[in-house]
């Protein structure tokens, strides 16, 4: 048995999430050093344009092991 559960605006909030932390970029780099969690944002903003959000579950039948 499966499930899926599409997340069409996942992409979104996480696109809107960076942007508003982007400003606070230049102090978590001063608290963090150059470590790539301080750019985060830097990385991960521009694979979001293209990106679709899915899970998938899956469980193994009752009775098997």
């Amino acid at each position: 048995m499966e499930y899926i559960d599409e997340r069409p605006d996942e992409p979104e909030m996480w696109r809107r999430f960076y942007q508003l932390r982007q400003p606070q970029e230049a102090e978590l780099l001063r608290k963090l050093g150059d470590d790539p969690v301080a750019r985060e944002a830097e990385l991960v903003l521009h694979p979001l344009a293209t990106r679709e959000a899915l899970t998938v579950t899956l469980r193994r039948p009752s009775g098997n092991g």
